[in-house]
């Protein structure tokens, strides 16, 4: 049975199931990523597929797909909130035993992850219209975070990532995919021209396991493949995270 529930108190959702909570005082740059994806909307999903992942990423859709299978595909009866959902391509990788929560800052997408949601006929799961750097949860609300190719377009990355660490429990697990350098030669040579552009991050694998050292986290490689780095995060025992307005 398809069913939709809001585990957290936020106003009712719209008529295309999205909750919408954007903030009045919004960043200048998130209203330049706001106007650049709602443009490329409609062709996201082929483009990536098709350009994206094999010309830049240099990892086809289907491997991807399968490494994100294996990694997240046995979560049954989890609260599991996906940080820059995009128009949920994950969603295929979920069972639907589960409480799914999509953030993205880009409404037009969620649409689309709102048709896939329905369709996947989880359990529960709500989709949310906000900034991911704005902390809109309280601690420990999940068991299981994803984040798929978005960390490094998000403006304030740092602080996005410490709210993710804040909002997960002490038992819960993140897993990300992230395009870094030092994997592919062919692939650094593409996308440092890709990064000049201001609105996109550079990492290597060390700026990541220094985001998880700096919020209590463990860091530890699941695959590679490209220029794709995915990675798991899990809270160490006895940690003491940090606020995210201190990043």
């Amino acid at each position: 049975m398809q069913h939709q529930e809001n585990t957290m108190p936020f106003p009712p959702p719209d008529a295309n199931n999205i909750i919408t909570l954007l903030p009045e005082d919004f960043s200048g740059t998130n209203e330049k990523t706001i106007k650049q994806f709602n443009r490329f909307a409609p062709i996201y999903d082929p483009l990536m597929k098709y350009f994206f992942r094999p010309r830049i990423h240099r990892v086809s859709a289907q491997k991807h797909q399968d490494i994100w299978k294996k990694m997240i595909g046995s979560f049954q009866k989890a609260r599991i909130l996906d940080l820059g959902c995009g128009t949920g391509n994950l969603i295929a990788c979920i069972d639907k035993d589960n409480n799914y929560t999509g953030l993205d800052l880009c409404y037009p997408m969620l649409k689309r992850a709102a048709q896939r949601a329905k369709q996947k006929d989880f359990t529960s799961y709500q989709l949310l219209h906000n900034a991911v750097e704005v902390q809109i949860f309280p601690k420990e609300s999940f068991d299981l975070i994803v984040i798929d190719t978005a960390l490094h377009i998000i403006p304030d990355w740092k602080h996005a990532f410490a709210t993710a660490a804040q909002s997960l429990t002490r038992t819960g697990t993140l897993f990300a995919a992230v395009p870094v350098l030092g994997l592919d030669k062919i692939f650094d040579r593409r996308w440092r021209k890709y990064s000049r552009h201001p609105q996109i991050h550079v990492f290597t694998k060390y700026n990541l396991e220094a985001a998880c050292t700096a919020n209590d986290l463990s860091f530890t490689i699941v695959a590679s493949h490209g220029g794709m780095l995915y990675f798991q995060a899990a809270p160490q025992q006895g940690r003491k995270q940090a606020s995210p307005d201190a990043h």
